[in-house]
C-alpha cells in the first residue's frame, strides 16, 4: 500500500523537476497529511476531510481556508488522474478572496526619513548603505523588492544606464534609470565594506557579510528597523511597507499625467510595461485604490460646462 505521504514526495519531485516551486505545497498539504495520520487515515481522504481541516483555525480569514483547499485540491487532482482512490474537489467550495492591502503612499520626506534613519540606525556601515540603496532604488524604479534583490552586478548596464530585471512575475525586462541612481549603484558596488565580504564578481549587486544575496525575510527586518527608527506609522488601515514604495512610484505618475495634462492612458501602458505587469488591468488598481488620484480622475469625466450635460 503506498501511503498518502508518499504519494507526496513523488508529487513534489515530479513537479520540481519540470521547473515548479512547491514549498507552500510540500510545507501544508505535509500538515494535511499528518493530520490525516493522526485520525488513522493513510491512504485516503474525502471532501469533507479536506474542508474540515482546511477550516481547522476558526479564527483564520476565509481567504486562508480557501488557500488551503486549494493547495490540497491541485495534489487530489493529481492523484485521482493516476488512478488513486481520492475524490477531486470541487472548486468553489469555500470562495473567499483575500482582501488587498490599503496602501501606504509614501510622501517624499517618508522616504527621505527611511534615507536618513539608515546611517542612524545600522552602525554596520555595509547594512546601512544596502537598506538606503535599496530603499532608494524601489522608490525611484518602481521594482518589485524581489527584483531588487535578485538584481545581479552583470544586470546594471553602466554605460547605457540600463537595468535588466530577470524573469520573476514576467518576462525579462529592461528599465532605464536616471544616471544619479547609476552612480548610486556604483558607489555602492565600489563600497569597501561590500568588497571586503568577497563577493562574487558576477553575483548579486545586494550582498550579506558572506558576500551572498539577500533573501526577502532578512532584508524586511532589516527595512522594518529603519521603518520603526523613521518614526513611520500606519495610517488608518494603510501600514508602510516596501512594496507601497512600487505603489507609491505608480501612482506619482498617474497623479502627474491626470494633474498635467498628460494622456493618462498612455502613460498607463507605459508603466504596465515599465512595472512588468502582464496584465494593464494590475497596474490599473494602483488608480482604483488612491482617494487622490481617483478625484483627478473623476475630474476629467465632469463636463466643462452645464450646457454639455444637455
Amino acid at each position: 500500500m503506498t501511503t498518502l505521504r508518499q504519494h507526496l514526495g513523488r508529487y513534489l519531485a515530479l513537479r520540481r523537476d519540470l521547473g515548479f516551486q512547491l514549498d507552500d505545497v510540500e510545507r501544508q498539504v505535509g500538515l494535511f497529511c499528518t493530520w490525516l495520520e493522526a485520525r488513522g487515515q493513510v491512504d485516503t481522504f474525502t471532501i469533507e476531510d479536506a474542508v474540515t481541516w482546511a477550516r481547522a483555525n476558526p479564527e483564520a480569514h476565509p481567504s486562508w481556508w480557501a488557500t488551503q483547499l486549494s493547495l490540497v485540491r491541485r495534489f487530489a487532482a493529481h492523484l485521482h488522474a493516476n488512478g488513486v482512490d481520492v475524490p477531486v474537489i470541487p472548486s468553489g467550495l469555500l470562495p473567499a478572496r483575500k482582501p488587498r492591502a490599503v496602501p501606504f503612499i509614501y510622501s517624499q520626506d517618508d522616504v527621505d526619513a527611511l534615507l536618513v534613519a539608515c546611517e542612524a540606525e545600522f552602525t554596520d556601515e555595509r547594512i546601512a548603505a544596502t537598506v538606503r540603496t535599496v530603499i532608494g532604488l524601489l522608490a525611484c524604479t518602481g521594482l518589485r523588492i524581489g527584483e531588487a534583490l535578485a538584481l545581479g552586478v552583470d544586470d546594471v548596464d553602466l554605460d547605457n544606464h540600463v537595468l535588466v530585471v530577470q524573469a520573476g512575475k514576467s518576462a525579462q525586462r529592461l528599465v532605464p534609470v536616471h544616471p544619479s541612481t547609476i552612480t548610486a549603484l556604483e558607489d555602492y558596488l565600489a563600497l569597501p565594506a561590500r568588497v571586503a565580504t568577497n563577493p562574487d564578481p558576477h553575483g548579486p549587486v545586494f550582498v550579506t557579510a558572506k558576500g551572498t544575496g539577500y533573501v526577502y525575510v532578512s532584508f524586511y527586518a532589516l527595512f522594518k528597523r529603519a521603518r520603526e527608527a523613521a518614526g513611520l506609522l500606519p495610517r488608518g488601515r494603510a501600514r508602510p511597507r516596501l512594496h507601497d514604495l512600487r505603489h507609491t512610484f505608480a501612482t506619482a505618475h498617474m497623479t502627474a499625467a491626470y494633474a498635467h495634462g498628460h494622456d493618462p492612458e498612455r502613460v498607463l501602458s507605459l508603466l504596465a510595461t515599465w512595472l512588468g505587469h502582464s496584465d494593464a488591468a494590475h497596474t490599473y488598481w494602483y488608480l482604483t485604490s488612491t482617494a487622490d488620484l481617483m478625484a483627478l480622475a473623476a475630474g476629467r469625466l465632469e463636463p466643462a460646462d452645464e450646457s454639455e450635460t444637455s
